[in-house]
C-alpha cells in the first residue's frame, strides 16, 4: 500500500512540474515508442457487446501484445456458435499473432490488426490507438458474436 501511494505521489510530482502541452507530448511519444516496439498494454473499462449495452468493466482486464503473442484477458458476453463443454476459456487467452499490421489513417490515432488462433476460435483483432493512449479495440470471432472494449495504453 505504501509503495503505490509513493509512486503515486512520484507520478503527481512528475506530472505537475510539466505543462499540459508537454505531458501530451510525452503521451505521444510513448504511444509512438510502445507500437515501435510492439509490447503494450492496454487496460479495459468498458466493453459493448453486439446488440447490447454499454457495461463498465470492473477488474483488471487487458489485452497485452508482446512481440508477436497476444495474452488477452477480457470478458465476453455475446452470443457464441460453437462452444466446448463447460463454455470455454471466452477472451482469456495467450496466444501468436498472425498478419500484424499497423497503418496511421489520421495523424492522431494508429489502426493496428491481426489475427490469433486458439483451440476454441480464429479472432481478429481491431485497435483504435489514439495518440492520447485512449484506445477502442474490436474482437471479431469466427464462433462468436462480435464485442468491442474501450481502454487506455498503460505505461
Amino acid at each position: 500500500m505504501a509503495a503505490t501511494m509513493l509512486a503515486a505521489l512520484v507520478a503527481c510530482g512528475t506530472s505537475n512540474s510539466l505543462t499540459k502541452a508537454e505531458r501530451e507530448a510525452q503521451i505521444v511519444q510513448m504511444v509512438q515508442a510502445a507500437l515501435d516496439q510492439g509490447n503494450y498494454t492496454i487496460a479495459v473499462d468498458w466493453m459493448k457487446p453486439l446488440g447490447g449495452m454499454p457495461r463498465h468493466v470492473s477488474s483488471n482486464y487487458t489485452l497485452k501484445v508482446i512481440g508477436e503473442e497476444v495474452d488477452s484477458y477480457l470478458p465476453y458476453v455475446g452470443e457464441a456458435y460453437r462452444l466446448p463443454y463447460g463454455g470455454g476459456k471466452g477472451l482469456i487467452f495467450k496466444g501468436k499473432i498472425t498478419d500484424y499490421m499497423v497503418t496511421r489513417p489520421t495523424s492522431n490515432r494508429y489502426t493496428i490488426e491481426f489475427n490469433v488462433n486458439n483451440d476454441e476460435d480464429t479472432y481478429h483483432y481491431r485497435i483504435d490507438m489514439f495518440t492520447n493512449g485512449k484506445a477502442i479495440i474490436d474482437v471479431y470471432g469466427h464462433d462468436r458474436d462480435a464485442i468491442s472494449f474501450d481502454g487506455e495504453m498503460v505505461f
